[in-house]
This record gives structure tokens, sequence and C-alpha cells, in this order.
């Protein structure tokens, strides 16, 4: 684990539960306060009031764009409770690619933002799943990426999309921490990336681009792939993030 995880951790959290953190006035509430406007913190007070997400820090790095340069940063999973989870789909959403703009720009090494499908994740995840491109890990994401594809097709919404890459990625959610077992699974990231030159984009907004059930069918057929833990929707614009994973 590099030595930086921890604290953009406890940093990712704070970002997520605002209103909670500036109540109990946490350490790291004036990084947060220094990186934004006085707009951006009534946002972050208006969507931890409204909504009840968790952010999971996964110790991986992808690739994405800073400036002029390539940067490798890691990944932020926003999870929530089913029982807490608020209705409003379409607005949760659209605020959701807000938050996912806020949070590389107050965290520097962090830049991709991702919604995670089902319920909120309980445990933090340390490591990896050990992957080598075998005939196994490549049949699950031919799979993957066949029922995204089949499903978006199906939908009549292929054209609302500049490009969909389905990525698999080495992470195996939902293990108690206590356990000494390695992990055995991986996850699946669905990138939707809408773009006129491919130089910047935006990802496609459930419900506003293209109905979020045709993401939750993608997900419910994905995960039950043998060996699929969770599936995952990136929701950063780029930059930070860039258009396929790295």
């Amino acid at each position: 684990m590099e030595k930086d995880f921890s604290e953009t951790t406890s940093l990712v959290k704070v970002i997520v539960s605002y209103a909670e953190s500036l109540h109990k006035k946490h350490a790291l509430i004036s990084k947060v306060q220094n990186a934004v406007e006085d707009e951006d913190q009534k946002f972050l007070l208006r969507f931890s009031e409204t909504y009840s997400f968790k952010a999971t820090l996964l110790p991986i790095r992808s690739v994405g764009v800073q400036g002029d340069c390539r940067t490798y940063s890691y990944v932020v999973g926003l999870s929530e409770s089913e029982a807490k989870r608020v209705d409003n789909d379409t607005k949760k959403f659209e605020d959701l690619s807000v938050l996912a703009k806020l949070i590389p720009r107050i965290c520097h090494n962090v830049n991709r933002v991702c919604y995670i499908f089902g319920d909120e994740v309980k445990y933090p995840v340390h490591d990896i799943t050990h992957t080598c491109l075998t005939t196994g890990v490549l049949s699950q994401l031919r799979q993957a990426d066949s029922i995204a594809t089949k499903t978006l097709m199906a939908s009549g919404y292929g054209s609302a999309i500049s490009q969909m890459p389905v990525i698999l990625i080495p992470i195996h959610f939902d293990r108690d921490v206590a356990s000494t077992n390695q992990s055995y699974q991986r996850s699946v990231v669905i990138r939707t990336f809408i773009t006129e030159d491919f130089m910047t984009g935006v990802p496609a907004i459930p419900n506003r681009h293209i109905p979020l059930e045709v993401f939750r069918q993608m997900a419910t057929e994905i995960v039950a792939i043998n060996g699929i833990s969770r599936v995952l929707y990136d929701l950063t614009p780029k930059p930070p993030g860039t258009t396929e994973w790295e």
C-alpha cells in the first residue's frame, strides 16, 4: 500500500460526507474549502445532506490527463445503501456528475470517480486480485463486453454515445477485512463517452442521455458472470480522465 493511500482515503470521505465533516470540524475540512469556490462548498453541503453515499478508494491507478501531462492516479468508487437510496435517479446522477468533477479538483491524486451498482460497499479494499491475460480472464472481459454492447444496441440508444469501453479491474469487493483468504474476483467498469473530437468529452448521464434501466440491466447480467464481484459506472469527464482506461 502506498503511503498516500490512507490520507487520500480520509480526504475523499470528507468530501462525500461534507456536512458531517463540517459539523465535526474534521482536520482535513480546510483542505477541501481551500480547493473550491463558495458555490462548490454549497453544492457539497447539499449533496451530503441529500444523499447517503460512501466513498471507497480503490488500490489501483488509472491513466488521466492533468494539464499537458498524463498521470496515473487513484480511482474512487461511490456506493449507497439500498435502504437509504433517494428515488430521484435523474437528479442524483446529475449531482454525481458534478461531484465527479470536484473530487479530482480537490484531491489531485484521484483522476476517476465511479458509481458502484448494488448495495453499499461495507469493507475497504486494500489489495488486488492477481491477474494475467489468461484464457479465463479474457473470457470474463469478452462476456462482459458482449453483454454491455448487446444491451446498449437493443435499447436503441447506441447512437447516443461515441464510444463505450468495458474494463476489467482486479478489485474484489465485499471481502471482510479480517479475512485471510486472497481476493479472487474482479470487477467490471462501464465507460460511456460522448465527444466531438475525443480531445475532451463527458460520460453519458443515466436518464439524461440513456435510461438508467439500460445500465442496470447491464450490471445485473454482468455480475452474474462467474468471478465478477461488482459493476461500476465511470462518471469522469475528460479531463481529468481519459477516454479509455490503462
